[in-house]
């Protein structure tokens, strides 16, 4: 923590990354169409230039692109030249660079925490990607329109830090994302103690079951008690205020004997393809969750399952702790749209991969520095008057990505960033508007 005070966060940001890329650049044949033979050759576009050209492209024209990254040096490569390297590396390599990244920063970073717990938030959203009715596996049939192409980001996102800590990117088609909760859950990439928090579509006893053999925690939203969710099934004490804080208790179980038939208080029927922590000497696997009902608005009601007691975490700090997840719908607003991630350079599936797992990466770079950044007291002092101020995180991309560029030395970083600021004003709330946004086509793209 030392060497990170004495060389600043920008600079040990951009050393992590840089070091990251190294070590791809070393095991590269495990990340390549045919290990031994691309490249090989002594070419302008490199294994490691490909792979930092992908991370510093914006929404330009891919030429474009290729004139900022090589300086609008007459040798720069054509796009001809890029598309025929980058068919040559998986997409898996991004992913490997984006997991490394991250942990590496993550090690020596004093993370934020809700006392012990790193607080971890899981959703998923939709990516609209350029057209291309070839590609059937992401490729949607809207009626008699043209239809459009779709891949769906399952994220794992530190809302007190700012940052991704792991993702499953999938087709639209086969997404399910109960499942990829389990898979990111099951490989562990976050050895600290940890609250999962999720939605509505995320609850489930296969969900509850996997978090608590990883030795975690969660705090996930029910349904509500008139739908088929799992408090359809259970009766509750409600108070005066029509709350409650009471725990379930109940053997889950593929079997459907007599004696469990005639004791639903006591077992709960879960299909053995449906449950995978069934073996076949283990039909029964008991578990104890805890049910709260708060209310987060006049004759509005939510209910969280968790498996945190009482003495760990009251209603109320309960309560507080899920108002947290909305950080990360907003993480995602910043990824399309600030870092850019509707701008793709490709059609073909993979080498959009390429880019989405490009642009997680580049969120975390100028998430970190961005999160770094203190307001100076002067400032606050001059701006206290009616609100508190953070950063422009739209601007910190900006500053970041020149910073990335090698455009601004890293001395000037922090001091450039914290000059932008917004306000904060708490308990403002407007109507959500949803409206479909597709990729941004080739044609016309600025440079």
């Amino acid at each position: 923590m030392d060497n990170i005070v004495a060389m600043n966060i920008p600079e040990f940001t951009q050393n992590a990354l840089k070091a990251c890329i190294s070590e791809l650049d070393q095991v590269k044949d495990l990340f390549l169409r045919n290990p031994g033979i691309d490249f090989t050759r002594n070419r302008k576009i490199t294994f490691k230039s490909f792979i930092e050209c992908c991370l510093q492209m914006e929404g330009g024209a891919l030429q474009n692109e290729l004139l900022k990254y090589y300086s609008f040096d007459v040798e720069t490569p054509t796009k001809s030249a890029f598309i025929q390297q980058r068919s040559k590396v998986l997409p898996e390599a991004f992913e490997f660079l984006f997991i490394t990244f991250i942990q590496k920063v993550s090690n020596y970073l004093s993370l934020r925490t809700f006392q012990k717990y790193r607080v971890i938030a899981v959703d998923g959203s939709d990516i609209n990607i350029p057209y291309n009715p070839s590609d059937l596996e992401s490729f949607h049939q809207n009626g008699d329109k043209k239809g459009y192409n779709q891949l769906h980001l399952n994220v794992l996102h530190d809302v007190l830090n700012g940052f991704y800590v792991d993702a499953v990117l999938e087709p639209d088609k086969k997404c399910h994302e109960r499942a990829a909760f389990i898979k990111m859950v099951d490989r562990n990439y976050i050895v600290d103690p940890c609250v999962y928090m999720g939605d509505r579509g995320y609850e489930g006893w296969k969900v509850f079951a996997h978090i608590i053999e990883a030795g975690q925690k969660f705090l996930i939203r029910l349904k509500d008690d008139d739908s088929n969710g799992i408090l359809s099934t259970y009766q509750f004490d409600y108070d005066e205020n029509h709350e409650f804080d009471q725990h379930i208790e109940t053997i889950l179980t593929w079997r459907q004997t007599n004696e469990i038939k005639a004791h639903p208080e006591l077992y709960t029927y879960i299909a053995r393809n449906n449950f995978d922590l069934f073996t076949d000497t283990r039909d029964m696997y008991p578990i104890s969750i805890r049910v709260i009902c708060i209310e987060v608005a006049p004759g509005k009601y939510e209910y969280l399952a968790t498996n945190l007691t009482e003495e760990e975490l009251s209603p109320e700090q309960c309560k507080a702790l899920y108002h947290l997840r909305w950080n990360e719908e907003t993480s995602f607003r910043d990824l399309k749209y600030t870092v850019d991630l509707l701008s793709f350079h490709c059609r073909k599936q993979e080498y959009v991969r390429q880019e989405i797992w490009a642009a997680l990466t580049l969120f975390n770079f100028c998430e970190v520095i961005a999160r770094s950044i203190v307001i100076s007291k002067d400032r606050k002092e001059k701006r206290a008057l009616k609100h508190e101020y953070l950063v422009n995180f739209s601007t910190a991309v900006c500053i970041c990505k020149g910073f990335l560029r090698q455009h601004i030395p890293a001395r000037n970083v922090s001091r450039l960033i914290s000059r932008f600021v917004i306000p904060v004003r708490p308990g403002r709330y407007f109507e959500r508007k949803i409206k479909a946004q597709s990729a941004r086509l080739f044609l016309y793209r600025p440079a």
